[in-house]
């Protein structure tokens, strides 16, 4: 099959990454605000358990809270298979903005609502609903930002360049640690309590506009713009299921001899 001789779109990689740290950055950016903003709710969560719940007790307050955590690992395989579904339909790097943009404003919203006092127990349903957003999108996240990450890395440095993806997950978890060490430090415990658990939250909506300035300007890998020599063509078997066909011949199993 001969290669495609149109020109490719702005942005789109050509089989070189011309600016390979930035694009690590622009990848790697959406993990650690994943992370982030995970770490920081199970960090924080103490602070305001008694803003969203209201319980006889701290520690009923404070499990109510910890099982809404809780939910949103469930929306975590729903969001790995959507994003994933939608990254082969729009592209690795539309897919990662967009769980990236539903990360922050999961994000932004927590940071900025209501609580039982105002609102009764809405203020608890908007807080399940935050986090079933960004369980949504931490799931996406990963399948897609995993996903670029080895079709983008050159042939001889995809094991190298897929470390860079772990490096952001720490670096999110420890950045939710100092923050929060530093607000109960500089604040103390009654003002977080009060109100100043509300900042890394807000923090975390505004790392989701500086992901999107790395990744807006990200390249489109290869393997989605079909430039390479195992892209799609009209009417062609899905990538994955051809490699699977191809694993299936070279191995040589006769497949009669499982019938029996």
């Amino acid at each position: 099959m001969s290669a495609p001789s149109e020109v490719p779109a702005s942005g789109a990689s050509t089989g070189t990454v011309q600016q390979p740290f930035r694009t690590l950055l622009g990848a790697g950016v959406g993990n650690t605000l994943e992370w982030y903003d995970w770490s920081v709710y199970a960090i924080f969560a103490p602070f305001f358990a008694a803003q969203f719940f209201v319980d006889d007790s701290p520690t009923g307050a404070l499990l109510s809270t910890l099982a809404v955590f809780a939910v949103g690992f469930l929306m975590r395989p729903i969001g790995g298979f959507f994003f994933g579904w939608l990254a082969d339909r729009r592209g690795r790097r539309f897919s990662m903005t967009t769980s990236m943009l539903l990360m922050a404003a999961g994000s932004l919203v927590v940071g900025i609502a209501p609580t039982h006092s105002q609102i009764g127990i809405w203020a608890a349903v908007v807080l399940v609903l935050a986090r079933l957003a960004q369980g949504l999108a931490h799931g996406g996240e990963i399948a897609a930002s995993y996903t670029y990450i080895a079709e983008i890395a050159p042939r001889a440095r995809r094991g190298l360049w897929s470390t860079s993806l772990y490096v952001s997950v720490t670096a999110g978890i420890v950045l939710a640690s100092l923050i929060g060490a530093g607000a109960t430090s500089a604040l103390g415990t009654d003002t977080v309590r009060d109100w100043a658990w509300r900042i890394p939250f807000l923090i975390g909506g505004l790392l989701g506009v500086v992901g999107l300035h790395l990744r807006r300007t990200l390249p489109e890998t290869d393997a989605f713009t079909g430039q390479d020599d195992d892209s799609n063509s009209t009417g062609a078997a899905p990538r994955s299921t051809r490699v699977l066909l191809r694993g299936l011949a070279a191995s040589k199993i006769s497949w009669p001899a499982f019938s029996g």
